[in-house]
């Protein structure tokens, strides 16, 4: 049996708190069902039990709403003496050599009080003790009496609390494969939330994959109780028509401000409250506060900014321990949009920027809608593309190496042979390789070398693209 915490829920009115008992209570069965478990719930206030047989603790680790919750032995007493003597049976050889304390909580009409409770079990444990330490014992010794049946804590779980997923408002969030989205994501989830996610796709399927891989990480241990739906961009024209062609005067908020515009126009589409963001104030050129406050004018939805305090030290604790933390980002598209940053934009300018690429407006045919329950599928069957380079013996002969870093990185490490293009200046590979060699373009992590390889193949070309790991003799390992 599980005695499961809560704090919050606590809090709220009767008729509230029995709504997001029952939610809570869902939410744990549906995590149960997906992993072939069950469980019988009994509610009593202030605690929910769960009795059984297989061992629950790390699907219910992963609620939103418990705060902590334990695996519980549970004893029927009539007299407080033989309730002292089974909970001694129990602890007497977990406090050999150890220093414990015991704490008992009671609820109902008893012949005694806590106190007294505390102190007759600590004084059959102590022969087989170092000793009673209140203040940081070895053994922490936990009863909660209610009426006639004591439940003794055998071993505490931390959940992670909030509020359970599905009792406040819908949301959508804009994520990416990066470190801080799926964080701002999860804290709002944490928050009751229900949220939607959407991806700005750049170089599909490579920074799709990298996306996906974070969202069904997410899906998989803190949706429980929520199917959402993914919905995936082609935004690739924001770097192919205005990027490359100069029409985005200032691109790191120019590029950001068309994504709330289009998360403003899903949300309004699928009655959300609220869009999610990873920003973090001053983080990065396009995430000061004059910025902000720009890029969030006129929209119809509310901007939600977990982590605008957080410096990238805590997000990356966080994502840890959430399980979204990889090395491998899509962060080096950054670099595109980097180029000349802008701390402070001008509402005129921004508007100006704007009004430039006006005409870009995803339709249908250009969003995929999936659900979390199909993730795992759709990773699976975008697979590697067969245009992707993952070991240097599969590089075509007479292949032009192109280099799509920045002339610094390019400066400091190359292959032999290898030239360097601005992404922004892919049209000369066509006065320089007149005869169509194969093309491999290779970058830092994959991404802008995926998409530049992209443009390159609708020209007729025969190209591929690396990671820069490839040519330092990594070879990859198969995912």
């Amino acid at each position: 049996m599980y005695l499961l915490r809560y704090s919050e829920i606590g809090l709220k009115g009767k008729k509230t708190r029995n709504q997001m008992e029952i939610r809570l209570i869902n939410n744990i069965s549906v995590s149960l069902k997906n992993k072939g478990k069950n469980g019988t719930f009994i509610r009593e206030r202030g605690r929910i039990f769960v009795i059984s047989n297989d061992d629950i603790s790390s699907e219910i680790s992963k609620v939103m709403g418990i705060k902590s919750f334990s695996s519980v032995r549970v004893i029927r007493f009539k007299d407080k003496k033989i309730l002292a003597e089974n909970v001694k049976d129990l602890f007497m050889e977990k406090i050999r050599n150890k220093k414990y304390a015991v704490y008992t909580r009671r609820t109902g009409s008893h012949d005694f009080t806590s106190m007294e409770m505390d102190r007759m079990i600590g004084d059959l444990l102590f022969p087989y003790s170092s000793g009673v330490d209140l203040k940081n014992p070895d053994i922490r010794i936990e009863i909660e009496i209610r009426n006639n049946l004591a439940y003794v804590m055998l071993h505490t779980f931390e959940g992670p609390g909030g509020l359970p997923l599905g009792t406040e408002g819908k949301m959508v969030s804009l994520i990416s494969g990066g470190i801080d989205s799926p964080v701002s994501t999860w804290m709002m989830m944490r928050r009751g939330s229900p949220v939607d996610l959407i991806f700005m796709s750049l170089a599909n399927p490579i920074d799709t994959k990298h996306f996906l891989t974070k969202a069904l990480i997410l899906y998989s241990n803190w949706y429980s109780g929520y199917n959402p739906y993914i919905y995936i961009v082609d935004a690739s024209r924001l770097i192919t028509d205005y990027l490359f062609k100069g029409k985005m005067k200032y691109a790191n908020v120019s590029y950001k401000r068309k994504m709330y515009e289009i998360a403003d126009n899903i949300a309004q589409k699928i009655g959300a409250y609220g869009i999610i963001t990873g920003e973090s104030s001053g983080q990065v050129s396009s995430q000061t506060p004059e910025n902000i406050y720009e890029l969030s004018m006129g929209l119809k939805t509310v901007i939600h900014r977990p982590l605008i305090g957080m410096d990238k030290d805590w997000i990356i604790e966080q994502a840890r321990k959430i399980g979204t933390f990889h090395n491998d980002s899509t962060e080096e598209f950054c670099a595109l949009f980097g180029e000349r940053p802008i701390t402070k934009v001008k509402h005129e300018e921004l508007m100006e920027d704007i009004e430039r690429i006006s005409s870009y407006f995803p339709n249908e045919s250009q969003i995929i809608r999936i659900r979390g329950n199909e993730l795992e599928e759709y990773l699976n069957r975008i697979g590697n593309p067969e245009y992707e380079i993952r070991s240097i013996e599969k590089i075509p002969e007479q292949s032009i190496i192109v280099d799509v870093r920045d002339p610094l990185s390019f400066k400091s490490w190359h292959p032999d042979g290898a030239i360097n293009i601005n992404p922004g200046s892919i049209d000369q590979l066509d006065e320089i390789n007149k005869d169509k060699k194969p093309v491999v373009f290779y970058c830092k992590q994959g991404l802008q070398s995926a998409y530049m390889a992209g443009r390159l193949r609708k020209k007729g070309y025969e190209a591929y693209f690396a990671s820069e790991k490839i040519f330092r003799n990594q070879k990859l390992e198969d995912p």
